[in-house]
């Protein structure tokens, strides 16, 4: 995988990786994680905020991490997303090999559909870390790991036993299992922190960045204009090397 080939064709390629069952991983620093990264205070749409503490560094360590294991993919935003060079800072900054980038919108946009539909049409068991109770009959979900959409705010005092105790609910999933397992995260910047330390610890398996992409069945409702099937962001594909496209 390189800077060939739109969304759409990266997001096959993962999906013929879950198809065989390939142990891989993604991480999607988008534009919070870089402001967070700049060390600029704001606030969300998902109603957290971040005002300075050490997420900063700790998502520098992480993506670090990120790009040093094998098997471990980095989606950021292309350039037609912002128009404005951040594209290549992530490049640069993390000296991200090109094989290992993808898109920061690989579950987003026109891909959205393509990816939930193959989640439903193919019953793919997964586990979620994430928000959101709404049960829903169309994911084949084992079990979930309740996040509070708000425990950025208390990363600084409580990130070491946050961390310590999903580790211990995934290695109780992971008890006794020889198969590739997949996991789908769903906790803004502290997704980009959990996946590859887990990922360290567990490389046989499948861990996703998955963001937003399934609140509308795990939450019941959703935020992003692209799960609406005429909107203009469920028809746009990114390209690194083109301009946006409307399929």
């Amino acid at each position: 995988m390189e800077l060939t080939g739109n969304s759409i064709d990266h997001l096959y390629f993962f999906l013929n990786k879950l198809d065989k069952h390939y142990p891989f991983t993604i991480i999607r620093p988008n534009d919070g994680e870089f402001m967070i990264l700049q060390g600029k205070h704001f606030g969300t749409q998902d109603h957290w905020s971040y005002n300075g503490g050490t997420l900063q560094s700790d998502l520098f360590n992480s993506i670090n991490l990120a790009v040093s294991l094998p098997n471990s993919y980095i989606g950021i935003p292309c350039q037609s997303c912002w128009n404005n060079g951040d594209t290549q800072w992530y490049i640069d900054t993390f000296k991200i090999p090109k094989e290992k980038l993808t898109y920061g919108n690989i579950v987003c946009n026109k891909n959205w559909s393509i990816f939930t539909d193959y989640l439903i049409n193919t019953k793919i068991p997964f586990y979620y870390i994430g928000p959101g109770k709404q049960n829903t009959d169309k994911l084949n979900v084992i079990d979930r790991y309740i996040i509070d959409e708000l425990q950025i705010h208390r990363w600084d005092s409580e990130k070491e036993q946050f961390i310590k105790n999903i580790e211990l609910w995934v290695d109780n999933k992971l008890l006794n299992v020889n198969n590739t397992t997949l996991f789908m995260f769903s906790a803004g910047p502290l997704t980009k922190i959990l996946i590859p330390y887990l990922f360290q610890k567990y490389p046989n398996h499948q861990f996703i960045d998955c963001g937003s992409a399934l609140d509308l069945f795990l939450k019941g409702s959703s935020n992003r204009s692209y799960v609406k099937q005429n909107d203009t962001y469920s028809n746009l594909v990114c390209d690194f090397t083109k301009d946006h496209s409307f399929v």
